[in-house]
């Protein structure tokens, strides 16, 4: 699997994510995955792709990250301790009366 993630600012998601979409069908490359991962201020969108043609067509068109193919064990999954890069949330401020870890 070919993965890349963008980041979108919280308040352009809806706008970036119908201009995703639309790039896709354009050019017609079908993700496998969409994952997502959000703080106050912005949103991280990880793609997944079955081919590195297509992953790379997309990290350069939405200024993404490409992450490198995992290997994988027989049945399919990750193998233990394989992880892939990741883009870092921006710090948020800590809520008020939560105990901080």
């Amino acid at each position: 699997m070919h993965s890349v993630t963008v980041r979108l600012r919280a308040t352009e998601f809806s706008a970036a994510m119908t201009d995703i979409g639309e790039w896709l069908d354009a050019n017609r490359y079908e993700p496998t995955r969409y994952k997502y991962d959000h703080s106050k201020d912005a949103v991280l969108v990880t793609v997944d792709f079955p081919t590195e043609a297509a992953a790379e067509a997309f990290a350069t068109r939405f200024d993404g990250i490409r992450h490198s193919p995992q290997p994988t064990a027989p049945h399919g999954s990750p193998q233990p301790g394989a992880c892939a890069a990741s883009l870092p949330l921006p710090a948020t401020e800590p809520r008020q009366g939560l105990p901080q870890h």
